[in-house]
Parts: structure tokens; C-alpha cells; sequence
């Protein structure tokens, strides 16, 4: 079949963040998906509507020009509602067409997606590669692993699981060339032409908070060092790429790994700066690694720290201290690295003491960047479950649930108040002391990057004074 990919708009169902300092990164689950397609012999195109910014009648017209006769739409709790929309849209204008959706969201709940929404046709559950593949070559769907579907009798159906991809180096290369490239930006992209890569799946933990352990499995898969050296390769000679943002959960849990993969930059000499964008953990990384990776050309790591209170980090099972985390950072600051990190309020357990030890904390880190977002409870996470069955939860609205929206629920200590006036002030107390804004100064590498700084300076700015952006 003529296949369609469809990245939705997110920008639509965030509310109180300015446009203009919002990251827009290029879909890279539907790239991987459309080079293995494409590998296999499937006509495939790619759609990626955050980055165009088409309002909805130039979205109907180009789901319509795509001729497509198989649409898959990638999903996040906080997009399904779009990608309902985007659903009925196509089988306005290509009413033969069959409706897939995939992702995080329809991954954890197929068949109430399914029962929620009579547009679409199927839910691809976890990894999509193969079974978007038998999907477009016209499988019986019942033969299809890991597909949610309705039988004849509308009856819902889902397929057993589909066995994790084993061998990530037999996976193509992202099909980066049905992308708008010249689209993508963050606010802290430092050189142009920049690309963003993954290198494993998985994650071994089972932190409360979190569902990757349950959309991508438990086992940590990785592509080899040569079979990483060679997109990068790729990306140089082919794009002039010149920064590249690492999008891996667990970077650095094989750090044998990882030091070959520095081996290999620092052999090829390339004009090249990386960073780990989604964060490493703290406890698998020492000073010579991190040094190591300075060499090899990264000049940014981050961090998912969470919480500065220790019992609340053991009761979200994190598998951290303060220590790996005070250590880390310290380290990361001695081999030259800008670091970042990721707080969160709201977490099991919490209340205003152990609200203001985070804040408190991350102010003696004195990271270069925090984020400081009230938790957004995750369908499949450990903690979802716990606040459906016990808190109060204030939207059903799946579109409710994003990391950029007021406090979605209480539970326990955590009342709605509270944890507002906890990240409001950590932001104002945060980044408004003078050596912070000094630090942020210094940092800035282009004009670009100024003026989005500069904006988003603002946006904190507004928020932490009360007023929305």
C-alpha cells in the first residue's frame, strides 16, 4: 500500500508556552519507520505537521495529495485527540484509506482507543517497524503481531505482542530526506545544520512516574559503535550536520560503549558538537568517561534528577542518591561540560518540605539549565494507576495531559496550589539570580539562540510572576 506518516501538531494542545521558544524536533520514530518501509520496497512519505505549521483546510489537502491508501499517525496521550481529528480528516478526503495510529498512547491502551475513536482502523502496539511493514504489504490482520484491530463483527481485537527488534543495526537509517529539514530548531542549538540521533531502546529500570520500561521494554537493545559511527558519518557528508542531540534514555548504561563510539569521533576529527538532550542517569557516568566525551566533542549532558529529597527518590524507585547525582554533576563540570537537569513536583509522596528540597538542591547544583515541571500522570506508569484509583483528578481530556498545563490532579500532599506556587518558584528562584542570568549571557553562541533565550527568558519570566504566556 501507499503509505503516509503523519507527525501531529503538538504545538496545538500546549498551553501557556510561546510558540516561538518551543523546541521543534524532528520526528524520529516515523523516519526510522519510513526508512525501513521504503527498504522494503513500500512508497512511503512522511508529514510532519509541527514543523509545517499548516492550519487544518492545508492539512486536509495534503493528507488528500498523499493519495495514501495506509495512514499511521504517531501518538502521545497529550496528541491522540489530534490524531483523531487527523483521522477524520483523512477519511474525508480518501475515504478508502485505513487509519493507523502508534506510540506511547495506543501502545498502553489499544483497545480503549480503539473503542474512543471509530475513525481509526488499527493501533500499532510498541515497536511499529514490523508491523507497519506486514500492515502495508496487506497481511491478514489477524496474522499480524502486536496490531489492535476490529474484526468483521466490530468486534475488538488485539494481536499478541510482537517480539522486541533484537538487532537494532539491521534497521536503515532514519529517512531524514522525507523531512522538512530546514524546519527544526531548539532554543538550545548552538550551531546549524543540527540533527538528532537515537542509538538504543529499552530501559532496565521502572521508575513510578514512567512507562518507557512498558512501551519499549525492559531489556536495554543498542546499536554497535560502528553502526553509530556510520550514521554520524552519514550526517556529516550527506547533511553538513554540525551539532547533534542524542535522544537515548540510557546513553551512557553501557559506558564500555559509549567510550567507542568518542574513540571513533576523536579518530574522525569532525567539526561536530553533542549533546545528551533527554537526559543520562547519574549513576553511569564517571569522571573519565565524562572526560572522554568532552574529547569526542559533547559540551552538554543532562540529567533526570527529579526530586532533591532522597526518600522521595526511593519511593519512585529511581535506583539514584544525592550523592550519584552531586558526584555526577561535579564531574561533569570538572571535564568541561555545560549540564542540565529535569526536576519534577508532584511526585508520590511529596508535600511543601520536600517540594522546597528540590528547589534547594538544584540551586546547589548551579546546573547551566533546569526544568521544573509538575508531574503529568503517564498511562501505564506505576503512578498513573495509583492517582486514577486514589487522588483526584481534575480533565479526563486527553489533550489535558501535557507537561505544559496547570497541575492535572492532587494526591496526597500534593494539592493543585501547591504545586503551582512550588514551580513558579523555583523558576523565579532559580534563574533570576545574578550569576545565573551572568551564566546565561556567556552561553549564547549566535543570534539565534539570543533572541531564543531571550523569549524564553520572558515566558519564565510571566509564569513565575503569576501571569500566563
Amino acid at each position: 500500500m501507499k503509505t503516509l506518516l503523519i507527525a501531529p501538531n503538538y504545538l496545538k494542545v500546549y498551553s501557556y508556552v510561546s510558540e516561538e521558544a518551543t523546541m521543534i524536533l524532528p520526528p524520529l520514530g516515523l523516519a526510522y519507520i519510513g526508512g525501513y518501509l521504503r527498504g522494503n520496497g513500500v512508497e512511503v512519505k512522511i508529514l510532519d505537521l509541527a514543523a509545517l505549521r499548516l492550519n487544518d483546510e492545508q492539512e486536509k489537502i495534503a493528507i488528500g495529495r498523499s493519495g495514501a491508501d495506509l495512514i499511521a499517525i504517531a501518538a502521545t496521550t497529550n496528541t491522540i485527540m489530534e490524531a483523531y481529528a487527523l483521522a477524520k480528516k483523512a477519511k474525508e478526503v480518501l475515504p478508502n484509506c485505513k487509519v493507523a495510529v502508534g506510540g506511547p498512547h495506543p501502545t498502553m491502551m489499544p483497545e480503549r482507543t480503539l473503542q474512543e475513536f471509530s475513525e481509526i482502523d488499527y493501533c500499532i502496539v510498541s515497536e511499529a517497524e514490523d508491523t507497519m511493514l506486514e500492515l502495508a504489504q496487506g497481511k491478514k490482520e489477524k496474522d499480524i503481531l502486536g496490531l489492535a484491530y476490529r474484526d468483521k463483527k466490530n468486534k475488538i481485537i488485539v494481536n499478541a505482542p510482537r517480539p522486541l527488534i533484537q538487532d537494532l543495526n539491521k534497521i536503515p537509517f532514519p529517512a531524514r530526506d522525507l523531512l522538512p529539514l530546514s524546519k527544526y530548531w531548539t532554543p538550545g542549538v548552538r550551531r546549524y545544520p543540527f540533527a538528532t540521533i537515537m542509538t538504543s531502546r529499552g530501559c532496565p529500570y521502572s521508575c513510578t512516574f514512567c512507562s518507557n520500561f512498558k512501551t519499549q521494554g525492559k531489556q536495554f537493545r543498542h546499536r554497535s559503535p560502528e553502526n553509530v559511527l556510520a550514521e554520524i558519518d552519514h550526517l556529516v557528508k550527506n547533511y553538513g550536520i554540525k551539532e547533534l542531540n542524542l535522544l537515548d534514555d540510557n546513553f551512557t548504561f553501557l559506558p564500555k560503549r559509549v567510550e567507542e563510539i568518542c574513540d571513533g569521533l576523536i579518530k574522525r576529527g569532525y567539526d561536530l558538537e553533542l549533546k545528551t538532550g533527554n537526559g543520562i542517569r547519574a549513576d553511569r557516568v564517571t569522571l573519565p568517561l565524562l572526560k572522554k566525551m568532552k574529547q569526542a566533542g559533547f559540551y552538554l549532558v543532562a540529567f533526570g534528577i527529579e526530586s532533591g529529597n532522597p526518600e522521595i527518590l526511593k519511593k519512585m524507585r529511581k535506583g539514584e542518591t544525592k550523592e550519584h547525582i552531586i558526584n555526577a554533576v561535579k564531574w561533569a563540570k570538572e571535564a568541561g561540560l555545560l549540564t542540565e537537569g529535569f526536576f519534577m513536583f508532584g511526585n508520590e509522596g511529596e508535600g511543601r518540605k520536600e517540594m522546597l528540597d528540590t528547589i534547594e538542591f538544584a540551586k546547589e547544583l548551579d546546573l547551566n539549565f533546569a526544568q521544573f515541571q509538575v508531574y503529568t500522570p503517564v498511562p501505564g506508569s506505576p503512578y498513573y494507576d495509583k492517582i486514577m484509583k486514589e487522588g483526584k483528578v481534575f480533565s479526563q481530556k486527553w489533550e489535558d495531559f501535557n507537561a505544559f498545563n496547570e497541575p492535572l490532579f492532587e494526591y496526597g500532599e500534593s494539592k493543585f496550589g501547591l504545586m503551582m506556587e512550588m514551580q513558579k518558584r523555583a523558576y523565579k528562584e532559580y534563574y533570576f539570580r545574578p550569576s545565573m542570568i551572568l551564566k546565561k549571557f556567556l552561553e549564547v553562541k549566535n543570534l539565534k539562540q539570543f533572541r531564543a533565550y531571550a523569549k524564553t527568558g520572558l515566558a519564565v519570566a510571566k509564569f513565575s510572576m503569576g501571569k500566563a504566556t
